[in-house]
């Protein structure tokens, strides 16, 4: 494609002048482009919710009561089932592991001071 513009050189006011052409069309050239028939190009059916399915908030205090308890009630539900499955798969929460390490710190700090005390007192 460059040989057949190899011997075209543009120069000087030439060159002003391709620039200002090019400057001045391009943006009006967009501007046709993108407005005609934008219905067609740029419509996407169905793109906004129908406001029946959308969520309401709700406004008055009965109503945000209710949703408060039914959130509740809903998390309570969640942990119930994350619980049973825990035990089906023998996993121990932290809050629990955390204790039974403290009971275990507890039985080896008992059990160390009854070895030391037997080991302080003197034998007769």
């Amino acid at each position: 494609m460059l040989k057949y513009f190899k011997n075209i050189q543009i120069q000087g006011t030439n060159l002003e002048i391709f620039r200002f052409a090019f400057c001045v069309s391009f943006p009006i050239a967009t501007m046709i482009w993108v407005g005609v028939d934008t219905h067609e190009k740029l419509n996407i059916p169905n793109f906004r919710p129908d406001p029946a399915r959308l969520n309401q908030i709700p406004k008055d205090p009965l109503e945000i009561r209710a949703e408060v308890e039914r959130m509740r009630a809903e998390r309570l539900e969640r942990r119930k089932r994350l619980e049973e499955k825990a035990k089906r798969l023998n996993i121990v929460p932290p809050s629990e592991q955390k204790e039974t390490e403290n009971e275990q710190e507890e039985i080896s700090n008992v059990a160390g001071a009854v070895v030391t005390a037997t080991a302080a007192a003197p034998s007769s």
